[in-house]
């Protein structure tokens, strides 16, 4: 698990440390990962959108969550319940799934 900010990353490992968030905050200051799944500026507030993606070991967007105001986020229990749910039902073979490409590089993000 990582959390990707576009925000100043000294603000977001400062918020990190107070809450005890247990996992890294990468800094994106090229918006890059943001404008690759589509949440950049998706409010028109030139910000990236909050939003929960749950990606599979290759590279497959399995779950999503977009907010759709600065603070809309989903509880922990719901995606707890997504990945219990994502775990209970793997995904059928040959399945096509979202997966999003780097602009730049050309890689699979």
């Amino acid at each position: 698990m990582v959390a990707i900010s576009t925000d100043d990353l000294s603000g977001a490992s400062q918020i990190a440390t107070r809450l005890g968030i247990p996992f890294p905050i990468l800094y994106d200051p090229s918006t890059a990962v943001p404008s690759a799944y589509g949440v950049f500026d998706l409010l028109r507030d030139g910000l990236a959108a909050p939003a929960t993606f749950v990606i599979d070991q290759g590279g497959d967007v399995r779950w999503r969550y977009v907010g759709r105001y600065k603070g809309d986020r989903p509880s922990s229990g719901e995606v707890i319940r997504q990945l219990q749910r994502l775990q209970a039902y793997p995904p059928e073979p040959n399945t096509h799934r979202t997966r999003v490409r780097h602009a730049a590089s050309g890689s699979v993000i």
